[in-house]
């Protein structure tokens, strides 16, 4: 196997995906819900790759951004994209939830200050999207299921402030309200977003080979608005939330219950599209977008079952751990079986695809660009100079 040349490296970079955080989210949240059922052994282990994951994603890009400002602007005008800058701010909070659990204050705060800010971002790249969208004629087909990753970035500062009070970074009182305000925000994103997505489904479908994968986001955002609440609860007492703590628990409680019941629909339809050969082939990125919700409804069940004093949600969630542990090693597996036999082919750089980008790259899943990763010498074909 020959070392990656500067040049090689920095295509993989230009092509790198802001969706590639979603490996981050998928494992941190694994690693969450596996301390939570007392494995603490194999949390650790996943935290570990979570962070150094992290670590590269984040640096990666910061270079993308500094070296290839055009790349990232085009990015902010497509539909499949824009709303992947979330996941940066998810994968921060769920390592900080997963670090204020073993006292690390300041790199704690330093997520913290990281999700707010990168949610922040994200933010005004949406707002600006959808404005210049405004009066023109937009296809229902532009929405997709990476738009719920707007809910879950969302929750994810209201999951943030809840770790920052659990390592001593905030007091309690500006830990619940943030959190509140925050949680309050992502309820009504997703109750609007799961209508437009709905909308898209009953009216456009989906075209062969468009990658069912982000649908699943659909269960992660009900959970983690779940998880969100369950934190908020956990780090406060009675006597700073009040009467807002029986609403603020049923509200949970409502939406534990959409994400069971989409659980059995999402996994019906797509085994449905495997069946008559509509699934994408080989591995893609989007493959992560199942482990996180399948992680996330884990650790939100185990959470609010403990909240609300209802064992029998705890229960399920404890099951559903094992359950998400084994689909993360699945994808993992396949992942790194993929990046290995691209990387023995000498012809592309580890972790890209047949255009140089990042494992959670160009393609898009949606019809626009399928990427089949299945082959193991795909031809080189490399981005024209800008």
């Amino acid at each position: 196997m020959q070392p990656l040349r500067p040049a090689v490296l920095a295509q993989a970079v230009r092509g790198a995906d802001p969706r590639a955080f979603a490996m981050v989210m998928a494992t941190g949240i694994v690693s969450v819900a596996l301390r939570e059922a007392g494995s603490t052994f194999l949390s650790a282990a996943l935290l570990w790759v979570a962070s150094a994951a992290f670590v590269v994603l984040a640096a990666a890009s910061g270079w993308r951004a500094a070296g290839f400002p055009r790349d990232v602007r085009a990015d902010l005008t497509r539909p499949d994209r824009v709303f992947g800058y979330f996941a940066a701010a998810a994968a921060a909070s769920v390592l900080a939830a997963r670090l204020a659990e073993r006292g690390h204050r300041d790199v704690v705060a330093a997520l913290t200050v990281f999700t707010a800010l990168a949610w922040a971002g994200a933010c005004g790249a949406v707002v600006a999207f959808l404005a210049a969208r405004t009066g023109k004629r937009r296809a229902i087909t532009d929405v997709n299921g990476t738009w719920q990753l707007w809910v879950v970035g969302t929750q994810s500062v209201a999951i943030a402030a809840a770790s920052a009070y659990s390592a001593g970074v905030v007091p309690d009182r500006l830990a619940a309200w943030a959190g509140l305000v925050a949680w309050s925000a992502g309820a009504a994103l997703y109750l609007l977003v799961t209508t437009l997505v709905i909308a898209r489904l009953l009216t456009a479908g989906l075209a062969p080979g468009d990658s069912f994968g982000p649908y699943w986001v659909t269960m992660g955002a009900a959970s983690i608005t779940v998880l969100a609440a369950a934190q908020i609860l956990h780090v406060t007492g009675p006597a700073v939330l009040g009467a807002s703590r029986p609403a603020l628990t049923g509200l949970a409680l409502a939406f534990w219950s959409v994400a069971t019941a989409l659980i059995p629909v999402l996994t019906v339809i797509g085994a449905a599209r495997w069946l008559r050969g509509h699934a994408a082939q080989g591995f893609r990125r989007e493959l992560w977008m199942i482990v996180f919700p399948a992680g996330m409804y884990a650790t939100a069940s185990m959470r609010i079952g403990a909240e609300a004093d209802l064992p029998l949600i705890r229960e399920v969630g404890t099951a559903a751990v094992w359950v998400a542990a084994a689909v993360w090693t699945a994808v993992f597996a396949w992942m790194s079986a993929w990046a290995v036999a691209y990387r023995r082919s000498a012809r592309l750089p580890s972790l890209t695809n047949t255009k140089g980008q990042a494992f959670c790259g160009e393609d898009s899943g949606l019809g626009e660009n399928p990427g089949d990763y299945s082959a193991p010498n795909p031809p080189r074909d490399p981005d024209p100079p800008h």
